[in-house]
């Protein structure tokens, strides 16, 4: 292997930078570990229950990574030199025969025009399947611009300069080169010898060995929680209480089928899971979207133009008139790029990680592909609701509800 990164006091390598490739800028080294670092705490995969009763299995340590990174890009408003799963447009490179760029997707959002940051849909409108690629990290040359490709003009024909310092793949244990992913990535950094950074991380720490101890279910408030492991989150204004992971993270691995409650969807926490989760996100879903810890559904009030959370006695505990849900919906698109469809084919979800008092850090399966969602923290319990009335509605509630949204208008922007 090429040069090595290793922590302060010790001797042990911690990332091996492959030789057929560029090293990393070494400005870039420091905080690629650190980000390594923590992901390297997280169990090397998660088995997730899905509702038709099949279980799939991903990877955590990929996810803690890019949460992390993500939470970065949203505090700094995305202008970062560093870009998490990044998607590209492979399809124009395919029709020239890999001499075009492969084009990054940008935000549905195009009020900030040509500058607007990356899109944060894993599966971004217009993409053609099979032609979609996500490295792990795009460091780019000036953070003050969003624009994170090499190629000199957007999707939309809009110019831009090349921007592109370096494309990073972080290959953790056990993670291998999917078909054609390798020379995708090559195509993307063009000269990938000066552009392409593969990264092959060793487990000389034995965190994958580390058996976590699952804490008391539910998990106390205590002296100890307090001094949790937590991510650093970097920005220019100090931030007192970075993020943190939540216990099933740490733990979810050695339990079997309780993994797959751990897991369970956040809007049926009281069914499936909730005592899995922290204090902390305890007292923040309580803050936000107390309708979870009592059992009950979603339906529709006509006559009040109103979605009502009802328990199993039939009372009215909630309630989100059809405004507060479309505005509620329209932020949620604006933030993260997600579309109706894209909303309609989540799985589960939960709370992975919290910054107190700012952002929420959800993890999301959709068809299969864990997915992390950054988000404003009030606009949690709204996606929640929304999973939830999608879950349990029928198909004629579910077209009235995406009239009143206004989801064509919004699923056909970008």
């Amino acid at each position: 292997m090429g040069s090595t990164l290793q922590p302060a006091g010790s001797t042990c390598t911690i990332i091996n930078e492959e030789p057929t490739y560029a090293m990393l800028p070494p400005f870039s080294k420091g905080y690629l570990q650190e980000k390594i670092e923590y992901a390297l705490k997280m169990p090397k995969i998660v088995s997730v229950l899905l509702p038709d009763g099949s279980t799939i299995v991903r990877l955590l340590k990929q996810l803690a990574m890019t949460s992390a990174i993500r939470v970065d890009e949203k505090v700094a408003n995305y202008f970062w030199q560093y870009k998490a799963e990044v998607s590209f447009d492979m399809w124009a490179t395919a029709l020239s025969n890999g001499f075009a760029p492969p084009i990054p997707f940008l935000s549905s959002d195009k009020s900030q025009g040509p500058g607007r940051r990356h899109s944060l849909n894993p599966f971004p409108p217009g993409m053609k399947p099979g032609f979609l690629r996500r490295p792990d990290v795009i460091i780019v040359k000036n953070p003050m611009v969003r624009w994170p490709g090499r190629g000199t003009v957007d999707r939309d024909g809009a110019p831009h300069v090349d921007n592109m310092l370096r494309l990073v793949e972080v290959k953790f244990p056990g993670d291998t080169w999917n078909e054609g992913q390798e020379d995708a990535y090559q195509k993307i950094a063009g000269d990938y010898k000066n552009r392409m950074t593969v990264i092959d991380v060793s487990d000389c720490n034995g965190e994958l060995k580390k058996v976590p101890v699952p804490v008391p279910l539910p998990a106390p408030q205590t002296d100890d929680e307090k001094q949790r492991q937590r991510v650093p989150i970097r920005t220019v204004k100090s931030i007192p209480e970075p993020a943190w992971y939540e216990e099933w993270w740490s733990w979810a691995e050695r339990h079997g089928e309780e993994a797959a409650e751990a897991v369970a969807p956040v809007w049926d926490a009281i069914h499936r899971g909730y005592s899995y989760v922290s204090a902390e996100t305890s007292a923040f879903l309580h803050q936000h979207a107390p309708w979870i810890f009592t059992a009950g559904r979603w339906i529709a009030d006509k006559a009040s133009d109103a979605w009502v959370w009802v328990d199993e006695k039939g009372r009215e505990l909630y309630r989100y008139t059809t405004a507060q849900l479309k505005a509620g919906w329209q932020e949620i698109v604006r933030q993260t790029d997600m579309t109706w469809e894209l909303l309609k084919q989540i799985d589960w979800a939960q709370v992975g990680m919290t910054i107190v008092k700012a952002l929420a850090v959800i993890v999301v399966v959709v068809a299969a592909v864990a997915v992390v969602i950054v988000l404003a923290e009030a606009l949690v319990a709204i996606l929640a609701a929304l999973i939830a009335i999608i879950a349990t509605a029928g198909a004629e509630a579910l077209a009235v509800l995406a009239v009143s949204l206004g989801v064509t208008a919004v699923a056909s922007a970008g």
